[in-house]
Protein backbone atom coordinates (compact mmCIF):
# COMPACT_ATOMS: atom_id res chain seq x y z
CA UNK A 1 0.00 0.00 0.00
CA UNK A 2 0.96 3.05 -0.70
CA UNK A 3 -0.60 6.82 -1.00
CA UNK A 4 -2.26 5.88 -4.19
CA UNK A 5 -3.33 2.58 -2.99
CA UNK A 6 -1.87 -0.78 -4.32
CA UNK A 7 -0.84 -0.29 -7.75
CA UNK A 8 -2.17 -2.34 -10.22
CA UNK A 9 -0.59 -1.17 -13.56
CA UNK A 10 -2.13 0.14 -16.93
CA UNK A 11 -5.28 -1.48 -17.12
CA UNK A 12 -5.47 -2.31 -20.78
CA UNK A 13 -2.99 -4.32 -19.57
CA UNK A 14 -5.20 -6.65 -17.29
CA UNK A 15 -4.91 -10.52 -18.08
CA UNK A 16 -1.85 -9.79 -19.91
CA UNK A 17 0.94 -9.39 -17.41
CA UNK A 18 2.42 -11.37 -14.02
CA UNK A 19 3.57 -9.00 -11.62
CA UNK A 20 6.92 -8.54 -10.73
CA UNK A 21 7.60 -7.24 -7.17
CA UNK A 22 11.66 -8.04 -6.60
CA UNK A 23 13.75 -4.88 -7.93
CA UNK A 24 10.65 -2.40 -6.79
CA UNK A 25 12.64 1.14 -6.16
CA UNK A 26 9.68 3.14 -5.36
CA UNK A 27 6.68 2.76 -3.93
CA UNK A 28 5.15 4.45 -7.25
CA UNK A 29 6.29 1.54 -9.48
CA UNK A 30 4.97 -0.84 -10.97
CA UNK A 31 6.43 -3.95 -13.05
CA UNK A 32 4.86 -6.94 -14.60
CA UNK A 33 5.95 -9.41 -17.27
CA UNK A 34 4.54 -9.53 -20.44
CA UNK A 35 2.46 -13.24 -20.26
CA UNK A 36 -0.39 -14.02 -22.61
CA UNK A 37 -3.47 -15.54 -21.39
CA UNK A 38 -2.13 -18.78 -22.39
CA UNK A 39 1.21 -18.46 -20.33
CA UNK A 40 2.94 -17.87 -22.97
CA UNK A 41 5.61 -15.30 -22.82
CA UNK A 42 7.49 -14.89 -25.70
CA UNK A 43 7.17 -11.96 -28.36
CA UNK A 44 8.10 -10.11 -31.48
CA UNK A 45 8.15 -6.99 -30.87
CA UNK A 46 6.74 -3.92 -33.44
CA UNK A 47 6.71 -0.59 -33.10
CA UNK A 48 6.15 2.80 -34.58
CA UNK A 49 9.01 5.21 -33.83
CA UNK A 50 12.70 5.81 -34.48
CA UNK A 51 15.62 4.24 -33.41
CA UNK A 52 18.24 5.82 -31.11
CA UNK A 53 21.78 5.42 -30.83
CA UNK A 54 21.19 3.15 -27.94
CA UNK A 55 18.08 1.16 -29.86
CA UNK A 56 15.65 3.17 -27.85
CA UNK A 57 12.16 3.56 -30.38
CA UNK A 58 11.01 7.30 -30.10
CA UNK A 59 8.62 9.62 -31.47
CA UNK A 60 9.01 10.12 -34.92
CA UNK A 61 8.95 13.88 -35.14
CA UNK A 62 6.08 14.82 -33.35
CA UNK A 63 4.01 11.41 -34.17
CA UNK A 64 4.02 9.72 -30.76
CA UNK A 65 5.71 6.10 -30.73
CA UNK A 66 3.38 2.93 -30.81
CA UNK A 67 4.59 -0.35 -29.03
CA UNK A 68 2.74 -3.81 -29.35
CA UNK A 69 3.98 -7.38 -28.69
CA UNK A 70 2.96 -10.43 -30.76
CA UNK A 71 2.26 -13.58 -29.31
CA UNK A 72 5.31 -16.19 -31.56
CA UNK A 73 2.72 -19.06 -31.61
CA UNK A 74 -0.68 -17.40 -32.30
CA UNK A 75 0.33 -14.41 -33.65
CA UNK A 76 -2.09 -11.98 -31.40
CA UNK A 77 -0.74 -8.60 -30.83
CA UNK A 78 -0.97 -6.63 -27.45
CA UNK A 79 -0.72 -3.16 -26.84
CA UNK A 80 2.06 -1.84 -25.08
CA UNK A 81 1.91 1.29 -25.29
CA UNK A 82 0.70 4.48 -27.63
CA UNK A 83 1.92 7.63 -26.56
CA UNK A 84 -0.99 9.20 -28.32
CA UNK A 85 -3.89 7.93 -25.76
CA UNK A 86 -1.84 6.45 -22.71
CA UNK A 87 0.11 8.70 -19.94
CA UNK A 88 -0.72 11.56 -18.43
CA UNK A 89 0.06 14.26 -21.24
CA UNK A 90 -1.85 12.55 -23.84
CA UNK A 91 -5.05 11.76 -21.26
CA UNK A 92 -4.93 15.72 -19.97
CA UNK A 93 -2.58 17.69 -21.85
CA UNK A 94 -2.10 16.95 -25.53
CA UNK A 95 -4.00 16.25 -28.50
CA UNK A 96 -2.59 14.84 -32.19
CA UNK A 97 -3.55 15.17 -35.70
CA UNK A 98 -5.64 12.07 -36.66
CA UNK A 99 -4.21 11.83 -39.44
CA UNK A 100 -0.83 10.97 -37.79
CA UNK A 101 -1.82 8.87 -35.48
CA UNK A 102 -4.01 7.01 -37.80
CA UNK A 103 -0.80 6.75 -40.17
CA UNK A 104 1.75 4.84 -37.71
CA UNK A 105 3.10 1.45 -40.14
CA UNK A 106 4.76 -1.00 -37.95
CA UNK A 107 8.25 -2.60 -38.17
CA UNK A 108 9.81 -5.48 -36.48
CA UNK A 109 12.25 -4.54 -34.26
CA UNK A 110 15.65 -6.98 -34.13
CA UNK A 111 17.87 -6.37 -31.11
CA UNK A 112 21.67 -5.73 -31.03
CA UNK A 113 22.05 -9.22 -31.10
CA UNK A 114 19.73 -10.10 -34.63
CA UNK A 115 17.39 -11.65 -32.09
CA UNK A 116 13.52 -11.08 -32.86
CA UNK A 117 12.15 -13.45 -29.80
CA UNK A 118 11.91 -12.06 -25.96
CA UNK A 119 10.69 -11.56 -22.72
CA UNK A 120 9.07 -8.98 -22.31
CA UNK A 121 9.38 -6.42 -18.82
CA UNK A 122 7.04 -3.45 -17.96
CA UNK A 123 7.44 -0.42 -15.67
CA UNK A 124 5.06 2.11 -14.87
CA UNK A 125 5.24 5.43 -12.85
CA UNK A 126 2.89 6.84 -10.68
CA UNK A 127 3.91 9.93 -9.32
CA UNK A 128 0.44 11.91 -9.86
CA UNK A 129 -1.91 12.35 -6.63
CA UNK A 130 -5.19 11.71 -9.08
CA UNK A 131 -7.64 11.66 -6.00
CA UNK A 132 -6.32 15.07 -4.78
CA UNK A 133 -5.58 17.06 -7.89
CA UNK A 134 -8.26 15.87 -10.03
CA UNK A 135 -11.27 14.06 -7.65
CA UNK A 136 -13.36 16.75 -7.40
CA UNK A 137 -13.83 16.92 -11.51
CA UNK A 138 -14.99 13.32 -11.07
CA UNK A 139 -18.44 13.43 -12.22
CA UNK A 140 -21.34 11.68 -9.96
CA UNK A 141 -21.46 8.49 -12.40
CA UNK A 142 -17.49 8.27 -11.62
CA UNK A 143 -16.04 9.22 -15.35
CA UNK A 144 -13.96 12.36 -15.85
CA UNK A 145 -13.40 14.30 -19.01
CA UNK A 146 -10.25 13.70 -20.75
CA UNK A 147 -8.45 16.67 -23.43
CA UNK A 148 -10.06 14.55 -26.01
CA UNK A 149 -13.63 15.29 -24.55
CA UNK A 150 -13.88 11.34 -24.08
CA UNK A 151 -15.42 10.58 -20.80
CA UNK A 152 -13.94 7.49 -19.39
CA UNK A 153 -14.19 5.78 -15.53
CA UNK A 154 -11.70 7.74 -13.36
CA UNK A 155 -10.26 4.47 -12.29
CA UNK A 156 -9.21 3.80 -15.76
CA UNK A 157 -7.78 7.61 -16.12
CA UNK A 158 -5.70 6.86 -12.43
CA UNK A 159 -4.37 3.53 -14.24
CA UNK A 160 -3.49 4.57 -17.55
CA UNK A 161 -2.26 8.07 -16.75
CA UNK A 162 0.78 6.99 -15.12
CA UNK A 163 3.84 9.88 -16.01
CA UNK A 164 6.65 7.38 -16.89
CA UNK A 165 6.87 4.30 -18.98
CA UNK A 166 9.33 1.80 -19.69
CA UNK A 167 9.64 -1.85 -21.54
CA UNK A 168 12.63 -3.86 -21.42
CA UNK A 169 13.22 -6.92 -23.12
CA UNK A 170 15.54 -10.24 -22.63
CA UNK A 171 16.28 -12.16 -25.76
CA UNK A 172 16.87 -16.06 -25.85
CA UNK A 173 20.36 -15.41 -24.66
CA UNK A 174 19.40 -13.39 -21.52
CA UNK A 175 21.00 -9.88 -23.19
CA UNK A 176 18.63 -7.20 -21.72
CA UNK A 177 17.99 -4.15 -23.90
CA UNK A 178 15.94 -1.12 -22.98
CA UNK A 179 13.45 -0.46 -25.94
CA UNK A 180 11.16 2.34 -24.15
CA UNK A 181 11.68 4.75 -21.63
CA UNK A 182 8.92 7.65 -22.09
CA UNK A 183 8.62 10.52 -20.02
CA UNK A 184 4.69 11.34 -20.13
CA UNK A 185 4.03 14.20 -17.76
Amino acid sequence: MNMYGVLHGPLYLDGLTKRETEGVAHEVEWNGKLQAPDGHDQFHIFYYGDLDEDDLILWHDMTPLLVYAEHTVTGERYLLIDAAKHGYDAMLCETYPEEDVNNRPLRPYLDVEGEDTFEVHLTAFYNVPWDEEFGEDVEEDGTYELITGERVHFNEVKRNGYDAFAIRIRNRKGIDTEIVQEELA
